[in-house]
Formats: structure tokens, C-alpha cells, sequence
């Protein structure tokens, strides 16, 4: 191809010859990209799979289309998809139609929505007692994976934050926990490292090779961050904050519980660091994305990996260490080798995981493998999170058909009050991620907003979603086929049909329309519903 072009390039007028380069460049770093993740997803799917054979188990077969897509929409977006995305999808004949949806999937609106949202929860919890504090490190979040920000750089800005917040938002993580050493060191550490350091906060560590000194030397680079407030005049003669700085100050200092010794920084590996105070946190920023750091990928490809596989290589995540080793140790060190390889680049992650026959095998289990729950012979079902739970109910009942006369703005920010009141009254009191509503669809339609939802089963509520399938759906079939796409993501089975024709013949209701009510109904309150599986 490139000897062709050279051939004829004296033909080529100028701006065309710098197009057809620009293309084959594009072509060639394209197909190199490709080539990477074809190569990084076949080498995962070759060491599962010989593990599986070592174990004499049979994986179960590849998941139906419909499956894959309702669980990569709620993988990737925190929310099963639309009847329209459902109906083009199963409709698309082309044979490379998953790894289109994921690349489709990956980088839209909806997917830096729902993972600014998990970072943000990863980051700092679900306390939402300071709502400035929280958007504004949603704001970097957000910005920082629309860039597709490395992920070494987006630790570096976390850890190191300073200057103004309202202009660096990746400060509100430092602010959440009041610039405490203490909390931030055991934050950091697990977060970041998968390291359980916080129980060497109160005594050495009972199972791991954990001191206080350790936890504490980890506490000292924090000492040193201090906090500025700008005010500004008001009229009334009051002041009001403007802005606020964070500062590194040459003096700081840790002491350990009951002792007046002061503990000088130190990392983990029992080397101090030499550099300035008022450099402390960069040289632990260094210390843990530092390639040479056992930790550092291993700890959030093995969290990535429990996103979508349903169970993480070490479980508990933040427990690496000697009491919980990893299931597949040596395919957690290639992954964790390359995803830094590839420049810390979390949607290659993505995309080569997704891209495996492992990610896409079906849920559903063989006489082999029914019992399995290590070896990823079959999709793990996993209970909805509470969000992915909230966001589904909502696409499922139609609520933004149901407010369609709001502005974009408006609905936004109604979804955001009613999901601030949901996850207040399922809160479990933890700050930690709320795993999974465990109560009936009708108290989560009561606590999402009560008539106004429940409206949309109702066959005589205008507006709402049934009735508009009963309007416009005239036959039997087109209306089961919009009931079962809009609640569980896939046409209703044969079996399903006959026995709704069967409820429909000995039903004492007068009125059918009844029946396409209790079959929504139940349908929304099933667990194939309720689970992503």
C-alpha cells in the first residue's frame, strides 16, 4: 500500500496527498490499538480457559445477545438500556456487532456519567453533608475520564492537590476528610494500593507484616497540608468565602497513640523519602505510581476486573496480603503489567475485559460448573446496586417520557433529589458503596417518588407508560414484546407467551388491560429484573 502511494504521489495534488498520509497514519495506529486489545483479551481467555481445564470444568456457553447487552449497558452506563437501543441491537446482523456496542458504550454521556459517580463514591462515599465539596470533585472526575486521563496521572492529581479548589477540584478528596493524615493515609492505602492498613492504625497489624510505624510514617506525608480560606466583604458587613487554598507548610508532624515521639514520613518499603516538606506528598505520589510498586496496578485492575467479572482475583479488594491470595496470581500480574504497558489507560482495561469470551459467557450453568465461583466458567448474577437499581427503574417505568415537558436541566436535577431521598432511606450507615437494594419495587417506586412513577403501570393514567403501550400497540404480540423490551431488555420466550395466553383465557377480569397491568407488575418485581446477570 505504501509503495502504491509513493508510486503515484507525483500525481497526487498537494492537500490530497496530505489527507491519504493522514488517513493511513490513522488507519495504522487505529488497527495497532486494535491489535493490542484483540492480543491482551485472547491472552486472558487462554489462561482461563487452561485453568478451567486443569480444574475439569466446562464453561458455559456465550451469552444470548440480548443478555450481553443488558449486562455491558449496566456494566458501563449503570442502567439497562432503551427499547430502541434493545430492538437495533438484536436487529444488527454484523459479526462484530459487541465489540461496536462496547466501543459505542465507552466514552458517551452515559458511561462518564455513571463512573463519575463510582469514582466519586470510591473516593469519598456516599456522605453528601457537604454538597459543594462532593460536585466539585465530581466536576474533575467527570473532566479527568472524558480526557481519559491516565491512570497514574489521576492518583498524582488526587494525592497532590494544591492552590485554589474551585479551579482543582481533585482537592475536595483531600477536603472530605478534613485533611486528616490519619484518615487520608487510610484511605489511600486501600483505595490505591489494595493495602488493609487500617488496622495497623490502632495496633500491628494481626495477619499482615503491618507495624503502627508503617501506617503512621504512611500518615506523615500528610502532615504537612494546610488549609486557606479567601473571604470577600459583603454588603451587610459580613464575609463570606470566596475561595480556598490548600498549602504545603514546612512543618508538620504524626505521632503514634500514647507515645510523644514524632514519626518522620516513610514508605512502605521502610525508605524515607528526600525531599522537601513542603514536597511530601509528591514524593508519595512518586512512591505509589512508581513502576517498580507491587501494588499500584495490581490493585485497581484486580478492582476493574471485580467491576465487571462480578468477583475481583483477591477478595476482599483492599485485602492483598498473605490471608486472602490472589485466585489467579499470575494472570493478575500480566493484567496488572499490561495496563501499565499501555500507558494506565483504563478504557483499554475496559475494553479488553469486556472483549473476552469470559466477560461474555452466559449466566446460566452446566452440571460442570453449577457450583463454581472461582474460576469464571460463567457470568457471577450480582445484585443491582442501588443506583444501577434506581436508574433501571426509572428507564423501565418511562419516567423521562413522564416529564417530557422539562427542560433538561429540570429533569436532571429532579432524578438528582430523588436518588439523593432513595439512597437516604436504604442508607445502611456506612459511607462505604450501598451494594444493593434489597426491598419490593413498589417501596422503591414509593421512596423514588411515589404516584408520579407508579403512574406508569397504570392502564388508565394517561401519559403513562402502559397506557401508551396500549394505545399504540393494537395486537397481543407487539404488546407482550414492548412489556418484556422495556422491563427485562429482551422479547418475551414462547413459554412466556403461552402461559400469558392462558392467564388472559381464565382471568376474571372483564377488562384485559388488567392483565397487561399485572404482568408489567410482575415483571419489574421478578429477579431477572432485580439482578445483573
Amino acid at each position: 500500500m505504501m509503495k502504491s502511494l509513493f508510486q503515484t504521489r507525483r500525481n497526487l495534488p498537494h492537500g490530497l496527498l496530505i489527507c491519504v498520509c493522514a488517513s493511513i497514519i490513522l488507519w495504522a495506529i487505529s488497527s495497532s490499538v486494535e491489535g493490542r486489545i484483540w492480543s491482551g483479551t485472547k491472552h486472558l481467555d487462554r489462561h482461563i480457559d487452561a485453568r478451567l481445564k486443569e480444574q475439569e470444568i466446562k464453561p458455559s456457553k456465550q451469552s444470548s445477545d440480548a443478555e450481553f447487552l443488558r449486562r455491558v449497558h449496566l456494566d458501563l452506563t449503570g442502567k439497562i438500556p432503551t427499547v430502541e437501543a434493545v430492538v437495533g441491537f438484536l436487529e444488527d446482523g454484523s459479526k462484530n456487532k459487541r465489540k461496536k456496542k462496547i466501543d459505542e458504550l465507552i466514552g458517551s454521556e452515559l458511561y462518564l456519567d455513571y463512573w463519575t459517580r463510582l469514582w466519586t463514591n470510591w473516593l469519598i462515599g456516599r456522605d453528601d453533608s457537604n454538597r459543594e465539596e462532593r460536585m466539585g470533585l465530581e466536576g474533575w472526575i467527570r473532566e479527568s475520564l472524558a480526557q481519559n486521563m491516565p491512570y497514574n496521572q489521576f492518583v498524582t492529581a488526587l494525592i497532590t492537590a494544591e492552590g485554589s479548589v474551585e479551579e482543582n477540584g481533585a482537592g475536595n478528596y483531600l477536603l472530605r476528610y478534613n485533611l486528616s493524615p490519619v484518615d487520608l493515609a487510610s484511605h489511600t492505602s486501600r483505595l490505591f494500593l489494595g493495602l488493609p492498613m487500617q488496622c495497623a492504625q490502632c495496633h500491628d497489624h494481626k495477619t499482615e507484616a503491618w507495624y503502627q510505624e508503617d501506617f503512621y510514617g504512611l500518615a506523615a506525608f500528610f502532615a504537612n497540608t494546610r488549609l486557606e480560606r479567601i473571604y470577600e466583604a459583603e454588603e451587610d458587613g459580613g464575609r463570606r468565602v470566596v475561595d480556598r487554598i490548600l498549602k504545603n507548610v514546612p512543618r508538620g508532624s504524626v505521632r503514634i497513640p500514647g507515645t510523644h515521639e514524632r514519626i518522620p514520613p516513610s514508605f512502605l518499603d521502610g525508605k524515607q523519602p528526600k525531599t522537601q516538606p513542603t514536597k511530601q506528598r509528591f514524593a508519595l505520589s512518586e512512591w505509589i505510581t512508581a513502576k517498580d510498586n507491587p501494588h499500584f496496578c495490581h490493585a485497581i485492575v484486580n478492582r476493574i476486573w471485580a467491576h465487571f467479572m462480578g468477583k475481583g482475583f483477591v477478595e476482599p479488594l483492599d485485602g492483598f496480603g498473605e490471608e486472602y491470595p490472589p485466585s489467579h496470581p499470575k494472570l493478575l500480574d500480566w493484567l496488572a503489567e499490561d495496563f501499565m504497558i499501555h500507558g494506565y489507560d483504563l478504557r483499554y482495561l475496559t475494553r479488553t475485559i469486556l472483549n473476552t469470551k469470559a466477560y461474555q459467557r452466559t449466566s446460566e450453568t452446566n452440571k460442570s460448573n453449577q457450583y463454581d465461583d472461582l474460576y469464571y466458567s460463567h457470568a457471577y448474577v450480582k445484585p443491582l446496586t442501588a443506583e444501577q437499581f434506581f436508574y433501571s427503574m426509572l428507564e423501565s417505568t418511562g419516567f423521562e417520557r413522564l416529564q417530557k415537558r422539562r427542560d433538561r436541566g429540570q429533569l436532571e436535577n429532579m432524578k438528582q433529589r430523588y436518588l439523593e431521598r432513595f439512597l437516604f432511606l436504604i442508607d445502611n450507615g456506612e459511607m462505604e458503596e450501598v451494594e444493593a437494594f434489597n426491598g419490593t419495587v413498589p417501596q422503591a417506586l414509593m421512596m423514588i417518588n411515589g404516584s408520579l412513577v407508579n403512574d406508569s403501570g397504570n392502564h388508565k393514567a394517561r401519559g403513562g407508560l402502559l397506557h401508551h403501550i396500549l394505545k399504540t400497540q393494537r395486537s397481543k404480540r407487539a404488546r407482550l414484546d414492548q412489556i418484556y423490551l422495556t422491563t427485562l431488555s429482551r422479547y418475551p420466550r414462547t413459554s412466556e407467551r403461552t402461559y400469558f395466553d392462558r392467564y388472559l383465557r381464565s382471568s376474571l377480569y372483564r377488562n384485559d388491560a388488567l392483565a397487561y397491568e399485572d404482568l408489567y407488575w410482575a415483571l419489574l418485581n421478578s429477579a431477572e429484573f432485580a439482578l445483573n446477570h
